[in-house]
């Protein structure tokens, strides 16, 4: 038997195959992939950084801003995200805490500047209580390794008893 929620399998088939070289997929290829802040249409959404502590959702929204949302319709759908990236971020602290996986900090370092004309088409949320902010500030400006335990953990389907 295998203890793992559906996402935590997939953070680490993700974390697996980015380490092989191999395009990861799944549902939370989404997050992952805002985790590392590009900004691409074919992205629904990505991070950037106004400081370490200070990250902000940028949401791709290409439509003129009479025919985007209401504000709090906007935020709404925003809040929605708000516990799966507590979900994916508890379990990267999990993982790194238990040392399935190395993290190498890196920063603000290398990531990537706020697009030219940025405004027009991605909208800006930035509604993140403390515990999310350490979350994302932890996953989005980390690299992880994973290490041989989180391999043998994968391949053995070695059940894991999360607290």
């Amino acid at each position: 038997m295998f203890d793992l929620t559906r996402t935590q399998q997939e953070i680490i088939t993700y974390i697996i195959a980015e380490n092989e070289g191999v395009r990861p997929f799944g549902k939370i290829t989404a997050y992952m992939q805002a985790f590392h802040g590009g900004f691409s249409p074919a992205m629904p959404f990505t991070f950037y950084f106004l400081s370490e502590t200070r990250p902000i959702m940028y949401v791709y929204d290409p439509r003129s801003s009479e025919d985007r949302s209401t504000r709090e319709a906007f935020h709404r759908e925003c809040h929605q995200k708000k516990p799966k990236m507590l979900e994916i971020t508890g379990f990267f602290e999990y993982l790194t805490g238990h040392n399935y996986i190395r993290r190498i900090c890196r920063g603000l370092w290398g990531r990537p500047e706020l697009p030219e004309g940025y405004a027009h088409v991605w909208r800006k949320y930035s509604d993140f209580y403390n515990d999310l902010m350490s979350g994302l500030s932890f996953v989005c400006l980390a690299d992880f390794t994973p290490k041989l335990k989180l391999y043998k953990l994968w391949k053995n389907r070695t059940p894991l008893h999360l607290p």
